[in-house]
């Protein structure tokens, strides 16, 4: 049962009497003339002294009866009203008022609180149905999405922004952003774009930053939206578009220039020079021969980041096309780790062209190592390769011990080259072909031992997993 709700004295209220008892002392106010009017006429009558006494009992224990019933009648009902309005403010719409008649005041007053009622219990329905609805297109959404008080507490988000912050979805709100590690997406242009590395990853995201209110309270709005793919894409045909023009252009001078060279080497065999003369003439002619040559070779090699041709997908043992990768490395031990084998739908001869590149990149990292004098301990294999399947999705790992990466921003960077006879394509040509089957490659240094770890992930491209009997497969030099 609900209780009325308290009663509050307005500022500068003198009365300090209940209103139940100004009420009923209005009422018998209301029935004294007529309680008096009745006794006068029967005291001045000639009846008898017990009965004038009789009807004075009775006609006095009627009138406060009556008084005290309205009181209560009235009482009764403004107490049910209260109760209404006092279960409304707790959103509780499941109480209405009763005797509710239309024609007197308190009629009237018991609808009109029951029309508020439904209209609050209806607005709050689809209030409660918007939330929800909110709520399942935020966890939907593939875009990230932030809610923060003006303190820095995050106070809504998606799945996907967990993902984003690589968390588990409880216990994240009320969290500062700072400790987040995302306070510095709440200042600065209202659009930008970021940078994060996450698992070895570097994502570019759209950063748009706005306001709305809650309850009357300002929040900031944080959104962001991965431009990875869209903005390698550009970047990808911008090289590409690059290295056409430096070919064409370097190739129309390559063309006289070996032309000239040889043709200068001709009738330097048959002209008599100095012997010293002749060697150096020789000898510059070889250097722009030879050079011009490297250069052609250069060229032809950047080449392949503007002609790669599509995936050509057929069902293929990634255990078989592992071992007969690793089989062409003949400088260190290669260790094969995962002993299950699985059926995946693959371009083979490009994932090859992947691998190829990548263990030849670990084990010169291995080599590199060894010859900078570095102690190197025996425990653990110079080069591994593993693997496994998340769902339909391959996740394959190669781990090295080598020097590890000393400047991670230029990895993917066409051009750039740490090695001397390094062309500066392998990196990018490797993730090249891992986005063309829509996965994803990262490198990272390693957290267990000194060196580097190359994570590949191929989604969707499981055909079926066979158990394999077969120990550890180790390839010896």
């Amino acid at each position: 049962m609900l209780l009325p709700r308290s009663r509050k004295k307005n500022k500068g209220q003198q009365s300090s009497v209940p209103f139940e008892r100004r009420l009923l002392l209005s009422i018998l106010a209301t029935g004294l003339p007529c309680a008096i009017f009745a006794f006068i006429l029967l005291w001045i009558n000639p009846y008898a002294l017990d009965h004038k006494i009789e009807g004075t009992v009775f006609f006095l224990l009627l009138w406060l009866g009556m008084s005290f019933a309205a009181r209560n009648r009235v009482i009764n009902s403004v107490r049910v009203l209260s109760s209404v309005v006092s279960s409304l403010k707790e959103d509780d719409f499941s109480f209405r008022a009763s005797r509710a008649v239309a024609g007197d005041a308190l009629g009237d007053l018991a609808i009109e609180i029951n029309n508020l009622a439904r209209a609050l219990e209806s607005e709050r329905l689809g209030t409660m149905e918007a939330e929800s609805l909110l709520r399942k297109v935020l966890a939907e959404a593939e875009g990230v999405i932030f809610a923060f008080s003006l303190d820095g507490k995050l106070k809504l988000f998606n799945r996907a922004a967990a993902t984003f912050l690589g968390k588990r979805e409880e216990g994240l709100v009320n969290q500062d952003a700072n400790e987040l590690g995302i306070g510095d997406l709440l200042e600065g242009p209202s659009s930008r774009t970021i940078s994060r590395i996450s698992n070895g990853i570097e994502k570019r995201w759209i950063v748009r930053r706005t306001h709305f209110r809650q309850n009357g309270i300002r929040h900031h709005l944080i959104m962001l939206s991965e431009a990875s793919e869209a903005l390698r894409a550009e970047e990808r045909l911008a090289w590409q578009r690059m290295v056409r023009v430096l070919s064409h252009e370097i190739n129309n001078s390559l063309a006289p220039i070996k032309s000239v060279t040889r043709t200068l080497g001709r009738i330097l065999s048959q002209t008599e020079l100095p012997e010293r003369a002749h060697r150096d003439f020789d000898l510059g002619l070889n250097v722009i021969g030879t050079r011009a040559e490297a250069l052609n070779r250069f060229l032809q090699s950047y080449a392949q980041l503007s002609k790669l041709p599509p995936p050509t997908r057929r069902v293929v043992s990634l255990k078989n096309l592992i071992e007969r990768v690793i089989g062409l490395e003949s400088r260190v031990d290669i260790a094969v780790l995962t002993v299950s084998d699985l059926s995946i739908n693959v371009d083979p001869d490009q994932l090859e062209q992947v691998i190829i590149n990548l263990t030849k990149n670990a084990t010169e990292a291995y080599l590199a190592k060894q010859a900078n004098g570095k102690p190197v301990t025996n425990d653990r294999p110079a080069v591994s390769v593993s693997w496994a399947s998340a769902g339909n999705d391959l996740e394959l790992w190669i781990r090295d011990r080598g020097i590890g990466l000393l400047d991670a921003s230029n990895l993917f960077v066409p051009f750039y080259t740490t090695k001397e006879t390094g062309t500066g394509i392998g990196l990018v040509l490797c993730r090249q072909i891992i986005e063309a089957h829509g996965g994803r490659l990262g490198i990272q240094n390693r957290t267990d031992t000194p060196g580097c770890e190359v994570q590949i992930k191929i989604p969707n491209c499981i055909a079926s997993a066979t158990a394999q009997e077969s120990n550890i497969v180790k390839k010896h030099s």
